[in-house]
């Protein structure tokens, strides 16, 4: 009964601080996130190099894999224009005191070469802190069906 006690209070001591570190994280890494998705909203390519780790890759909806520049090109071509990024239901998961996953459900819309587009999906994305800043490094989409148009109001 003695080393559980112990060891419990041991447990206790050390995760406690490390609980308390993740949390504290919270908060920067929902920003870095927000300052993510204004990014790209805003097709800011200088705010995505920021925000986008140099070995960043993205695992597209359609399962190809790309990079940096692939993701940052697609976001500013000039043919793109996004006209809203809309998150719901995001999820903040502390994978430690130097990374983090944010996912949520997402929906972009704006015209590509002048055709409208309404992309749906789910998202994680991957944040580590690397020299004090907290950057994406890793993106998992998986597209859904677009929702329904909603009726006009009256």
């Amino acid at each position: 009964m003695k080393f559980s006690a112990l060891s419990a209070l041991v447990l206790v001591c050390v995760f406690a601080p490390m609980a308390g570190a993740e949390d504290d994280n919270r908060v920067d890494v929902l920003r870095a996130a927000d300052a993510y998705d204004h990014a790209q909203l805003t097709q800011d390519r200088a705010a995505l190099e920021r925000v986008i780790a140099p070995d960043y890759r993205l695992v597209h909806g359609s399962g190809r894999i790309g990079d940096r520049e692939d993701f940052i090109s697609s976001v500013v071509a000039p043919s793109t224009h996004i006209t809203g990024v809309d998150i719901a239901n995001r999820t903040y998961t502390a994978l430690g005191r130097d990374a983090a996953i944010v996912g949520g459900e997402g929906l972009t819309r704006g015209t590509d070469s002048g055709a409208p587009f309404v992309e749906h999906f789910v998202f994680s994305d991957t944040f580590v802190r690397r020299n004090g800043q907290w950057v994406v490094v890793f993106t998992q989409v998986t597209m859904l069906p677009a929702p329904a148009p909603q009726p006009a109001a009256h």
